[in-house]
């Protein structure tokens, strides 16, 4: 409990006047916002393991941000349309283990691929590498990146100051697969989860290796374990975990108004379904959101905080499953520039664009993924994948050609912003040692994406590092 309650006591009257009705009082020991994988994560070790009182705040009506899976209703079949695997890095097969969330492995559908320029509908006679020399081409990119591994993995506290950065990692990767002969990796590269950066080609090469890293490498060379949970529904561990955090989880809530300082942090948090205002006294802050400028808005950031981080930029990336008689069962729709014929492996669409629509099972259920740049919102990327709909009907490369169908969304889930990434000037300006100077600084430390890297299991590694300094001083 908190000796200084003032301004505890200006948050209760500045509520009261808002709000109507009863307003909810926490005291805790760390509140953490954001219940993805980082949060989710820190909210469970924290509470059970560490014996400090929590509360998770969320926006959503459900853990685990980008997870998304889709149960069918007709058939009860579950579709993963975010998260496809988790790779086993730390401690992760013991944290499934500790929910009793039996594991398995990934299977996918063996699909027709089509090569479409989505802009006009033009087939684009785009031929792959031969698989083997995919894989190949892999080995030789992992042998490359993977003693500059433990630069940026689970974090970046081993990030070189300027002048002592390796020159590699600030040039284009589309000059990094040319250097090192690596240009037939990139299909497998782009199409795993090196797209949500948008064209791949022109980013720096340290953000590439942030998207696809050495350890998704090894995981696809099988030199690393992955699993999903058994029942082939990824969503498993995170509504397994919001049973078990009870009311410790804040869900459809948001927070509107803080005071962070180095006694502790006051948050005003208001539930979007009831309009219930909940304020919130504690000793620690845990960040586990991107931090945008909308989504640091509440947090009262100083000079330097907001100067830092607002270096950062984002792509917008959105994922959803499409019903529509239209694609063809075991077709993926995938969307290429002209350019990239024959064998152009470098050539790759600028964003905004959708990545490809692939099929997923069911009644004509379609996957599909938009990356977008600052200015896509949600409501945007459904039109430019309506937009891409309309092209391929009208040019004929779909099993229906009537113009003015409406594209049947079954769900969609927004994951952007994400990749956060920085110029090659502020990179060499120690944008990383400035990055995490913030740790700690009025009560407050920062987990997900832009401090670590955006896989799961990662980020739980990240979080481990960080709850001894977050425990620092709590009895």
């Amino acid at each position: 409990m908190f000796a200084q309650v003032t301004p505890l006591l200006g948050l209760v009257a500045a509520a009261s006047l808002a709000v109507a009705g009863p307003i909810n009082i926490l005291f805790k020991d760390v509140v953490i916002v954001g219940g993805g994988a980082s949060g989710a994560y820190a909210a469970v070790r924290l509470r059970d393991d560490f014996h400090k009182s929590i509360a998770l705040i969320e926006q959503q009506s459900m853990l685990g941000g980008m997870v998304n899976t889709y149960v069918d209703p007709k058939t009860g079949i579950p579709y993963d349309y975010g998260v496809k695997s988790f790779i086993d890095t730390g401690n992760a097969t013991g944290f499934f283990e500790r929910f009793n969330i039996p594991m398995g492995k990934l299977s996918s559908k063996r699909l027709t691929t089509e090569y479409i320029n989505f802009q006009n509908g033009n087939v684009v006679d785009f031929t792959p590498p031969p698989f083997a020399d995919q894989l190949t081409a892999l080995a030789k990119f992992l042998e490359v990146v993977e003693p500059w591994e433990h630069l940026m993995q689970p974090g970046y506290y081993n990030f070189p100051p300027p002048g002592a950065i390796p020159e590699d990692l600030l040039i284009p990767f589309g000059d990094f697969a040319t250097k090192h002969g690596i240009e037939k990796a990139v299909p497998l590269i782009y199409q795993t989860t090196g797209f949500g950066l948008g064209n791949m080609s022109k980013e720096t090469t340290l953000f590439v290796l942030q998207a696809f890293g050495a350890s998704m490498a090894r995981s696809m060379l099988g030199k690393q374990a992955s699993f999903v949970p058994a029942s082939g529904r990824n969503q498993d561990l995170y509504d397994a975990i919001g049973k078990h955090l009870g009311k410790d989880v804040l869900y459809s809530s948001t927070v509107i108004d803080s005071k962070r300082t180095k006694f502790g942090v006051f948050l005003t948090v208001q539930n979007s379904q009831t309009g219930q205002i909940t304020l919130i006294t504690a000793r620690r802050l845990l960040l586990a959101i991107e931090p945008t400028a909308a989504n640091m808005a509440p947090f009262d950031l100083n000079r330097n905080e907001r100067t830092v981080l607002s270096k950062f930029t984002y792509t917008n990336e959105y994922a959803g499953i499409v019903n529509n008689a239209a694609f063809a069962a075991n077709h993926s729709y995938y969307n290429l520039p002209e350019s990239a014929a024959p064998s152009n492996y470098l050539a790759l669409p600028d964003a905004s664009f959708t990545c490809r629509i692939d099929y997923l099972g069911g009644d004509h259920l379609f996957r599909l993924t938009i990356v977008g740049d600052n200015e896509l919102d949600s409501a945007g990327a459904k039109r430019l994948v309506q937009k891409n709909f309309d092209t391929l009907l009208q040019a004929g490369r779909l099993l229906e050609s009537e113009s003015g169908q409406q594209l049947n969304f079954v769900d969609f889930a927004t994951h952007g912003p994400m990749h956060a990434r920085v110029s090659v000037a502020e990179l060499q300006d120690g944008f990383y040692q400035k990055l995490y100077a913030l740790q700690g600084g009025r009560s407050t430390w920062w987990t997900g994406g832009a401090f670590s890297v955006n896989f799961q299991t990662t980020l739980w590694e990240y979080d481990e590092l960080l709850f001894p300094e977050i425990l620092k001083g709590l009895f």
